[in-house]
């Protein structure tokens, strides 16, 4: 490299200028100055030039890679987002049937609950028609018709309670 700079050094001291009379004539400094020009061009197209292409080019490769990764995310984020909203319809179905068997079966067992009751409810009305009749039956007897002919007071009292008793029942 020494040697490189030390040739063009001498070569330009030992250069005469053009004068400027005679601007567009050959001589020994032209070809001197485009020899210069050519080594600097390659030098700079070799330490300069390529490197940044270089770099460009990789920057570009990059960058497109990255573009198409991108767009295969995107691509598993529509078939997550998809997935996620079956399985979230799916669910909501699930719970829907669930929910209406139950409320059904709650139906169910509701009206026989219901339907328990009015037996047992109308079984206990029996019961009580015929214990009501059977007490009235048994008060009745107690009044005899010997004493509603006599015409007791005290008779007359206990009948009058029996219908006022009878009257509350019904």
């Amino acid at each position: 490299m020494k040697k490189v700079c030390l040739f063009i050094y001498l070569i330009t001291f030992n250069a005469n200028s053009a004068d400027s009379s005679n601007v567009l004539s050959v001589d020994n400094s032209f070809f001197v100055e485009l020899g210069i020009f050519i080594f600097i061009i390659l030098f700079l197209n070799k330490f300069l030039f390529q490197p940044l292409l270089d770099l460009k080019e990789n920057r570009d490769v990059e960058t497109s890679v990255r573009i198409e990764r991108a767009k295969s995310m995107d691509e598993q984020a529509i078939g997550i987002e998809e997935d996620y909203k079956k399985r979230i319809s799916d669910f909501k179905s699930d719970i829907e049937t669930s929910s209406n068997e139950k409320i059904v079966e709650a139906k169910r067992h509701a009206e026989e609950l219901i339907r328990k009751a009015k037996e047992e409810s109308l079984i206990e009305i029996e019961n009580a028609r015929k214990n009501l009749n059977s007490e009235l039956y048994l008060k009745i007897q107690e009044v005899t018709i010997e004493d509603i002919n006599n015409g007791n007071s005290e008779v007359s009292s206990k009948i009058k309670e029996l219908v006022s008793e009878i009257k509350g029942k019904i």
